[in-house]
């Protein structure tokens, strides 16, 4: 029954074996057709799968090649359809070349020197000035008019302020260019910060830009400047000049033009981009003269370009004997977070003012108090006071604040004498805009003073700590004031300085910041003790000088008791 079944089987596939018989001779003849007259080379069809798709494990543990079978060896697959081979079907393509890891790396070094050209920033800036003064006859041909008008401008109606700027500049003219240095751009970009703040830390626009480089809060972000309640490094000098550096040579890279960097630098990368695909020009002079983009950015390569003339040659614009201010020279001293810069001013005998404007990234009274440390500039001579007297620093220029239930009758200014603070801190820490207390429950007030177990978050500070706190600190001062006595030897403990008046600030608070009488500050400044000041006046502060010994005094009398010794 078997060999009867297995007959059948063979009789029913038998008719088709026969009929591929002479398709597979045609094959046979196909392939050597095409095989060269060489033994170096092998015919398989596409249904050689084995040696097209090879097993996993031979993927996986590289083998050597097996030899190369002569043409008299190879026994084409049976059954195999009359496709072309697929070596066949790639001859005509042009075969890949194996390269050494010597060329490799000679590639790499190409392509790495490719991209350093693409990179590399042009000598925009350099004739700049001399280019302004050609007109129309200059490179900046196209800009002539809006460039005059500027130079109108400054020479003119804007004469005081660029006599301002221009003092301004000497101050951070050589750290900035420095830091644009750094980057590989040109130094002459600082003229950006001259129009966009007139160098000005304290710089605030409508379109909420802060800082000498007059970064929005979400530039600044992405560039890593912090931008918080307590800190804003936009106004930072000089971490907003590295964010402002890393932001123009991106600008640079993406248009390769500095007429267009520094338009986008104003409108925004986005602005400029749309403008060149809408006019299909990558020219500033050529997009101005459309409606798309604002009048500001039009003005603001022309009046970059103007300033920078002005700038590098002030005496042939007419701006003759700029006192520029000295460049700062400051250095860093770690100190730690929640620092009152008043005491601390006090401490190290400099003014609060100039602390603030050495610092001018910190926004409140205090170094941040969510750091454990914090980092501030300060000269010389300063940095080596506070090194010696940190553990003063630590002791009575600690913050710690206190969360105070308010009582009926309670009023903003007494809480400020009872804690050792000021009203315009208090304002400031509970978001106050009058000087009621009563309608609030509870006020944060900042305290200096307490030390040890009583800083711990959740103490109960009782009244009789807080009077003892006050007295520590008084007595601290004291004793600050007297060592500085002891050091001058009768001399004056240092130069003059001045303040600008902020916010809710009063002579007497001044005075007191400052440690010098309010008869003192008032004859330095022509006022009377009872002036109100407005805030953006600029005081002088007069130089708190060493007590000499009285002479011609009366001599003191005092009865003997008995028993009592000389």
């Amino acid at each position: 029954m078997k060999r009867q079944a297995f007959g059948m089987r063979v009789s029913m596939f038998l008719p088709v074996i026969l009929l591929f018989l002479p398709l597979q001779a045609m094959a046979e003849d196909l392939t050597r057709a095409r095989l060269p007259e060489t033994d170096a080379f092998a015919a398989k069809t596409v249904l050689d799968l084995p040696a097209v798709f090879p097993p996993a494990s031979v993927v996986r543990v590289p083998m050597a090649p097996a030899p190369v079978p002569s043409r008299q060896d190879v026994v084409p697959f049976q059954f195999s359809f009359p496709y072309p081979s697929v070596a066949a079907l790639s001859s005509e393509e042009e075969a890949d070349q194996v390269i050494s890891p010597g060329d490799i790396d000679l590639q790499v070094s190409t392509n790495l020197e490719e991209e350093a050209a693409e990179m590399e920033i042009d000598d925009f800036f350099a004739k700049a000035s001399e280019e302004v003064e050609k007109g129309k006859h200059g490179e900046f041909a196209a800009l002539a008019n809006p460039i005059d008008k500027f130079l109108r401008y400054f020479t003119n109606r804007g004469r005081d302020r660029m006599e301002l700027y221009l003092s301004r500049s000497g101050k951070y003219r050589d750290m900035m260019q420095g830091i644009l240095t750094e980057y590989g751009l040109p130094e002459d970009l600082i003229y950006l910060a001259l129009i966009e703040s007139g160098f000005s830390t304290k710089a605030y626009s409508r379109a909420r830009a802060v800082g000498p480089w007059q970064f929005i809060s979400a530039t600044g972000r992405r560039y890593g400047l912090q931008i918080n309640w307590w800190v804003d490094e936009r106004r930072d000098p000089e971490k907003s000049t590295h964010a402002a550096a890393s932001y123009l040579r991106d600008l640079y890279g993406m248009f390769d033009s500095w007429p267009l960097a520094a338009a986008a630098y104003n409108a925004g990368e986005g602005k400029i981009s749309r403008a060149i695909s809408r006019y299909k020009s990558d020219d500033f002079a050529e997009l101005i003269r459309h409606k798309y983009l604002k009048q500001e950015t039009k003005d603001y390569v022309p009046k970059m370009l103007a300033a920078l003339a002005i700038a590098k040659e002030p005496e042939k614009y007419g701006f003759f004997d700029i006192e520029y201010e000295e460049p700062l020279n400051l250095h860093t001293v770690t100190v730690p977070g929640g620092i009152d810069l008043v005491e601390m001013a006090r401490i190290i005998e400099v003014s609060y003012g100039d602390i603030r404007e050495w610092n001018s990234e910190l926004r409140r009274f205090c170094t941040p108090p969510n750091l454990s440390e914090y980092e501030l500039r300060l000269p010389v001579d300063a940095v080596y006071r506070a090194q010696e007297r940190m553990d003063d620093i630590r002791e009575q220029a600690k913050v710690t604040f206190l969360q105070h239930n308010v009582h009926s009758k309670e009023t903003l200014e007494g809480l400020a004498a009872k804690y050792g603070t000021s009203s315009a801190i208090l304002k400031e820490l509970n978001g106050l805009k009058g000087s009621s207390v009563q309608h609030m429950l509870q006020l944060v007030i900042p305290m200096t003073g307490l030390s040890g177990s009583d800083t711990v978050p959740g103490r109960k500070i009782d009244p009789d700590k807080i009077m003892a706190a006050r007295m520590k600190a008084e007595e601290g001062r004291r004793r600050v004031r007297s060592s500085s006595v002891s050091v001058s030897h009768g001399q004056p403990s240092g130069k003059a300085s001045s303040v600008t008046v902020r916010k809710g600030q009063t002579l007497s608070g001044i005075a007191r910041e400052n440690g010098v009488s309010v008869a003192a500050l008032a004859k330095a400044n022509g006022l009377s003790t009872n002036t109100k000041i407005k805030v953006g006046t600029r005081l002088t502060i007069p130089e708190r000088k060493a007590q000499a010994p009285k002479t011609g005094a009366k001599p003191v009398r005092n009865k003997a008791n008995t028993g009592g010794t000389l």
